[in-house]
């Protein structure tokens, strides 16, 4: 059994001793797929020296993206409040894998999307939400953000998960800051819909900080649909938000360079640190359009991670990388040289 160190309390005083900057990924369904593939998505990372892997707590389809996946279900598939645990004992196998190549996983506990848009979960017929097919519009989930009884039953899904003992590491998830850098609530929470409850992000990183208390393990917002909506000011006046994490598909390097060096001061001042969290090249300048994006990054000094590595990928088609295509030389490059810079915020968990 690893020992995991409560640390959380020094992070003010190491922001002081040094900046590091650092890259990552996204694979949010890595769990599912073959042990051989998991660990060939693994190893690219590790040759690439990415630091966090982000992965979703969601149900997941036989063949996703033309992978090797299973289906899985959802932690709550059959009804709200009836949790199987099966997700969390492939995710729990997949930070340990992670874990032995240095690299943490980045835990969005629930997925926006799942509210009747790209998926439909337990949520959506118990609180009788409205559903979409996604592509012709998001549906508005407001009912999930502001019935109190939705709130109930999402706080316990989060309790469930953060309480979730890990087979591999012997102690709960809210302890394991040796594999985990961060829960998220959700991912993008209120997405592509009016902020009908503001205050329910910090509200929701209240009650996960109840119960992970000192122990390490960051909380970050879990982004929101472009910079702006990533950045709102009641996140960086929240206690016990950690990380303000910005999800934008514009790669135009003015915009991005722009857009973060005006929230960093924000960031600073409020203790908060930034994560570029999302963004992703497609089409035929993919390449020279991730190696300009990344550019930027490092020049702003904000970490990254990019959207997505999976096996196989997508080739010039979308926003799914694999070795195989040029585009992969490129973003293995430009992460191997993001953590050889000194960044604008200290890092202490990230190696």
């Amino acid at each position: 059994m690893l020992y995991v160190y409560p640390f959380l309390y020094l992070l003010p005083f190491l922001w002081l001793v040094q900046a590091n900057d650092f890259a990552g990924a996204s694979s949010y369904f890595l769990y599912a797929v073959s042990d051989d593939d998991r660990d060939a998505v693994l190893d690219a990372m590790q040759s690439a020296n990415m630091k966090l892997l982000r992965i979703f707590i969601t149900q997941v389809a036989v063949g996703t993206k033309g992978s090797s996946a299973s289906a899985v279900n959802d932690l709550e598939t059959v009804q709200v409040g009836n949790y199987d645990d099966t997700i969390l004992r492939q995710i729990d196998n997949l930070a340990a894998a992670a874990h032995a190549k240095d690299i943490k996983l980045v835990i969005a506990m629930h997925d926006r999307y799942a509210l009747g848009c790209w998926t439909t979960d337990a949520y959506v017929a118990k609180y009788d939400l409205p559903t979409t097919n996604c592509e012709d519009g998001v549906p508005d989930s407001s009912a999930f953000y502001t019935n109190s009884g939705a709130i109930t039953d999402f706080d316990n899904r989060l309790a469930h998960i953060l309480n979730f003992e890990s087979p591999n590491f012997g102690v709960p998830w809210y302890q394991l800051s040796d594999a985990i850098f961060a829960f998220e609530p959700e991912n993008e929470s209120q997405g592509h819909m009016d902020q009908v409850a503001p205050d329910w992000l910090c509200d929701r990183a209240e009650f996960m900080r109840s119960i992970i208390g000192s122990w390490g393990v960051q909380i970050s917002t879990g982004g929101g649909t472009d910079l702006p909506t990533s950045t709102q000011s009641q996140f960086f006046s929240c206690d016990d938000i950690q990380i303000i994490a910005i999800h934008d598909y514009n790669i135009d390097p003015s915009y991005v360079a722009s857009g973060v060096d005006a929230v960093k001061p924000s960031a600073l001042s409020s203790g908060k640190r930034l994560l570029y969290e999302e963004f992703g090249a497609e089409g035929s300048t993919k390449q020279p359009d991730i190696e300009a994006v990344t550019n930027t990054l490092i020049s702003t000094g904000v970490p990254w991670m990019y959207w997505e590595i999976t096996k196989p990928g997508a080739g010039s088609s979308n926003y799914e990388v694999w070795t195989d295509e040029p585009s992969w030389v490129t973003l293995q490059s430009q992460s191997i040289t993001t953590g050889q810079q000194s960044g604008e915020f200290s890092w202490p968990e990230i190696d």
